[in-house]
């Protein structure tokens, strides 16, 4: 019975926690859907109506349900974007991101129809491929279709709506936007910038045909077909072009990992890593190990790879602080030999402060900087608490003061980290010379986080706690594998 009620406590708790976090993300949000629903339909109306008349009482009524629809769309736009992951920390930004976007790419979808005068002239795939990348498919499709939706209620609501021939706008817009949805289905691929690049320039090929189809199909048999294929896909690549720059501008603006750039921080010629492989060695390696393990574990689990990976390189980076209190960076002397334990643990828990701060100097994602504060959690440093109870006479000690800062994880990626960190360091330590005995110490390693709690603030359930496990040993097992003494099979043929 107490344990149904600490369920029940802990359930009413979450559900609080969630109402909180869904109120700051509505009132952090909710106007930047009134700047963008004002901004947007008075440029609509502007350059697509007939402005002067828009706002006479004869057309208020209409203009007043033109605003109100639009900001219906865009609230929609705000509460779907929060439904995809309302356990997102990061809504609010994802949230700006996607609205900048939008209103930039509304502007220049409107601005290309209007003055090249061709209705295939539309360059939806901006803001699809710019959330593609930098935030997930689902928000990408979710953007694509309330933009086309709205692009073409401002040629429907327009008091000149005759002249722009509906069925042509309608079928301009299905075809602009279905060639980026559908690079939306290569997003788990994670390609370089130049893949990435040479996909969205070829797939709009696909919509040729369809171009030419829904050109017959309302009448149309002149050489506007050609002007259509060609306009149409036009658009298409200028949209794959110009994303670039939006890519490469809102990862500055909002410090995003998305794969571009984490494949480029995980270049071994980076400063920093450069830094960390000259002044601290064995951390180095056990960054590139800990990253390959990482790596492993959070494609079993469907996790972005290439963050775990950039993750576990720089996870480390505090320990710069002074390398040689690292028994990975030692040869001879060991610095804590002359230290009371009080002091060697302050040395020890500081390289993950010192990391979150050596890492937003470095304007590395907000990700990855928060990874370097979490993958200790609040573990304790068992080492040195054992030290200072063989000191202390009666045998007691409070152990809070030996435990790490934290935040415990706060993502799944942060927890493979911590798992990763932990088991490679134990491995290294302690080689085992079968199978069963990596499997044996690994369970045993991370079960004891289990026992530490050290997961309970993130998503990660008992089923990925178990793959984790069993992708680990896997990893291990084969980085560690005996390899064969060529030197002793040789001394064996001489004796024979």
């Amino acid at each position: 019975m107490i344990d149904d009620i600490k369920d029940l406590s802990v359930l009413e708790q979450e559900k609080l926690i969630a109402r909180r976090r869904f109120a700051s993300y509505f009132l952090k949000c909710i106007w930047g859907v009134f700047i963008s629903t004002v901004l947007m339909t008075v440029f609509a109306i502007y350059l697509v109506s007939d402005f002067g008349k828009a706002f006479t009482p004869e057309r208020a009524i209409a203009t007043t349900g033109r605003t109100l629809t639009t900001f219906m769309l865009m609230l929609g736009l705000m509460l779907g974007l929060y439904g995809l992951n309302p356990k997102n920390n990061k809504a609010t930004r994802d949230f700006w991101l996607t609205i900048i976007t939008f209103v930039i790419t509304f502007v220049l979808v409107i601005t290309f129809c209007i003055k090249v005068d061709n209705r295939y002239a539309m360059p939806i795939a901006i803001a699809t491929l710019v959330i593609l990348q930098l935030i997930s498919s689902r928000a990408s499709v979710l953007t694509t279709a309330i933009l086309s939706m709205l692009v073409v209620i401002s040629f429907l609501f327009s008091n000149r709506a005759e002249d722009y021939q509906m069925a042509r706008i309608v079928s301009a817009v299905i075809c602009n936007a279905l060639s980026p949805i559908i690079i939306t289905f290569f997003a788990k691929k994670h390609f370089s910038r130049l893949e990435f690049l040479l996909v969205a320039l070829l797939v709009p090929f696909l919509m040729v045909p369809l171009i030419v189809m829904t050109t017959l199909a309302t009448g149309d048999h002149s050489i506007n077909i050609l002007y259509n294929v060609l306009w149409g896909y036009g658009s298409n690549a200028i949209a794959a072009i110009v994303f670039m720059f939006f890519v490469a501008l809102f990862e500055g603006i909002f410090n995003i990992a998305d794969d571009f750039r984490l494949s480029e921080l995980c270049n071994l010629s980076n400063p920093l890593l450069k830094r960390l492989a000259s002044e601290a060695p064995g951390t180095f390696n056990h960054s590139l190990v800990v990253g390959t393990l990482a790596e492993a574990c959070a494609s079993a689990i469907g996790e972005n790879p290439n963050l775990a990976r950039c993750a576990a390189y720089y996870h480390d980076i505090g320990k710069l602080k002074a390398p040689l209190y690292f028994s990975e960076n030692q040869s001879n002397y060991n610095p804590h030999d002359e230290l009371i334990p009080e002091v060697s643990v302050s040395m020890i828990t500081s390289h993950t402060l010192f990391g979150e701060i050596l890492a937003k100097q470095n304007r590395l994602p907000s990700e990855i900087v928060e990874i370097c504060r979490q993958h200790h959690g609040t573990a304790p440093v068992g080492y040195f608490y054992r030290k200072a109870l063989l000191l202390k006479e009666d045998g007691e000690l409070a152990i809070d003061k030996y435990k790490y800062a934290g935040p415990k994880p706060q993502t799944k990626i942060a927890a493979i980290i911590m798992i990763a960190d932990t088991v490679e360091a134990a491995i290294r330590s302690y080689m085992p010379d079968t199978r069963e005995d990596y499997e044996a110490r690994i369970n045993m390693l991370v079960d004891e986080k289990i026992k530490l709690k050290q997961f309970d603030e993130c998503p990660l359930t008992l089923g990925d706690i178990a793959i984790i496990k069993r992708t680990s040993i896997d990893t291990l097992a084969s980085i560690h594998h005996n390899r064969i003494d060529y030197d002793k099979k040789r001394r064996r043929k001489a004796q024979r």
